[in-house]
């Protein structure tokens, strides 16, 4: 017996192997059924494209109480997100509450969402972000930001920036796996803070460069273990 993969599945294909038993045949088969996953080959879903100032088909989500800038932010600039030794096109951000809040909710922003269909399997979801911070005062921000990776409105992984010195930035790989079910799903990179960032205000910068979804398909089942 042998395991076939094709394209973006998992495909089974038996033979009978000379001198063994049905006994040993389904024995193989099961130890081939548990070690498959891993042979199956992720499918990129999306893969936004600043590159060419394409973003469709993400798009700009803010929170109640949340900006992600003044009109028209998020930016487009050239930045150094991942740390390669080259600058490429960027998301900018300036996250933060529109109106002081310290009650209630005080993290506030926005990001990036997509409603994407799925097959059941493991979504990667992965992105480079940067923070900086400049201000002709102030020796540090309290707060870089919270990135956030959210799927139907349920957030599986966080990172927080924390303090940022003046002058200083910070980057990285926010990469996370997340089983999910087939059908169709909401999924949102998030930047939120629990300060106010207004026109004018030294707040710090989010950059979020390389946002890529793939899927790892789970294998589909030979039919003899579905009857």
């Amino acid at each position: 017996m042998r395991v076939n993969t094709r394209g973006k599945e998992c495909v089974w294909r038996f033979e009978w192997i000379s001198g063994c038993s049905m006994g040993n045949v389904v024995w193989l088969c099961s130890v081939l059924v548990l070690s498959s996953i891993g042979l199956c080959q992720a499918e990129i879903l999306s893969q936004m494209n600043v590159e060419s100032d394409e973003m469709a088909p993400w798009e700009t989500f803010v929170t109640p109480n949340g900006t992600v800038g003044e009109t028209g932010w998020p930016l487009v600039e050239l930045f150094e997100t991942a740390e390669e030794g080259e600058s490429s096109k960027a998301l900018k951000f300036k996250v933060g509450q529109r109106r002081h809040e310290k009650d209630g909710h005080p993290e506030q922003g926005g990001g990036m969402v997509i409603l994407i269909t799925t097959k059941a399997g493991t979504l990667n979801l992965s992105a480079h972000v940067a923070v900086t911070y400049h201000s002709p005062k102030d020796r540090q921000n309290l707060a870089g930001g919270l990135f956030e990776w959210i799927v139907d409105d349920q957030v599986i992984a966080s990172h927080d920036i924390g303090p940022i010195k003046n002058d200083g930035l910070l980057r990285h790989h926010f990469d996370v796996h997340y089983t999910v079910a087939e059908g169709l799903h909401r999924i949102r990179l998030g930047i939120i803070r629990p300060f106010t960032s207004i026109p004018g205000q030294h707040a710090p910068f989010q950059y979020v460069d390389n946002l890529v979804v793939r899927l790892t398909p789970h294998p589909v089942s030979p039919s003899f273990f579905q009857q």
